[in-house]
């Protein structure tokens, strides 16, 4: 499962920069896709690729960061496959209308220091 965290890792890293060098062009990039997707599709797959991420744990120095993330994922799947009151919606045009470009830098910044830590930790 070492090639699933190289692609995780290196699409962190491929979004994490383009947050921030063109942060108003991802911003509207991810927002007609997560705006384009079905909202129980969505949480399905990140359900599947929080069951793929703890898989691929035990490929990493440092397993059980890995499956705090493989948990997250997989928490925030069935989160957005429940909705309670709307929340998603709620919380997605919050993050794309109301966030600073200062925000959506830091994130990618964020994504950037995830993938390359998580790069590095592949055995």
């Amino acid at each position: 499962m070492k090639w699933f965290l190289y692609a995780i890792s290196l699409i962190w890293v491929f979004v994490g920069c383009c947050t921030i060098l063109y942060t108003h062009e991802t911003r509207n990039v991810a927002k007609s896709i997560i705006k384009g997707i079905n909202y129980k599709i969505l949480s399905i797959l990140l359900f599947i690729f929080g069951i793929l991420i703890l898989f691929s744990a035990s490929a990493t120095c440092h397993p059980w960061f890995i499956r705090i993330i493989g948990f997250l994922g997989m928490a925030k799947g069935l989160f957005i496959f429940i909705n309670p009151k709307g929340f998603y919606d709620k919380f997605s045009d919050w993050y794309f209308s109301s966030l600073s470009d200062q925000t959506h830098r830091l994130f990618g910044i964020f994504a950037i220091i995830l993938g390359t830590a998580i790069l590095s930790w592949i055995l």
